[in-house]
């Protein structure tokens, strides 16, 4: 029971945060603007803010960010109470070659004069990275027998 309650609670803290998306993103919105406009960085941000391609994102990226930060600790924790370490660590390897690869795509369609295509492909490949699918699935994956083996496993 002891590892199965951190699961459960984890669980809902993901179905809470998927479910509550928009309101969390506006109260964490709100939340990034009175600090910098607090800390007198109001007008730096919103000029940022300009910069950055509506196929990216239409909010606040320091509000994106802390969204995506926020959901990704939760899956990226959930995975650690899940599988062994040699998995977890497989799994949290798997992640940051995804966000490099996001970040990649978003830098080239920057550094390319703003191609559409290029923001659409790192848009998905975020909206993925930021679901519960790459959680479901690795677990199902890795239960199945793919990628690394516990050591217990290994002797039967």
């Amino acid at each position: 029971m002891g590892r199965w309650l951190p699961v459960g609670l984890l669980l809902i803290a993901l179905l809470l945060v998927g479910t509550y998306s928009d309101a969390l993103l506006t109260s964490i919105t709100a939340l990034w603007q009175k600090g910098l406009a607090a800390a007198g960085l109001g007008r730096v941000a919103a000029a940022m803010q300009q910069g950055i391609n509506g196929g990216i994102t239409k909010r606040p990226l320091p509000a994106v960010a802390t969204y995506a930060v926020l959901y990704l600790s939760i899956c990226l924790l959930l995975l650690y109470q899940l599988l062994p370490p040699a998995q977890w660590r497989l799994a949290w390897q798997l992640y940051a070659g995804a966000l490099l690869v996001y970040v990649g795509i978003t830098l080239a369609g920057k550094l390319a004069g703003d191609v559409p295509w290029a923001y659409r492909l790192s848009r998905q490949i975020l909206d993925f990275i930021i679901s519960p699918l790459p959680v479901a699935g690795l677990y199902v994956l890795f239960r199945a027998g793919f990628g690394p083996q516990p050591p217990h496993a290994l002797r039967d």
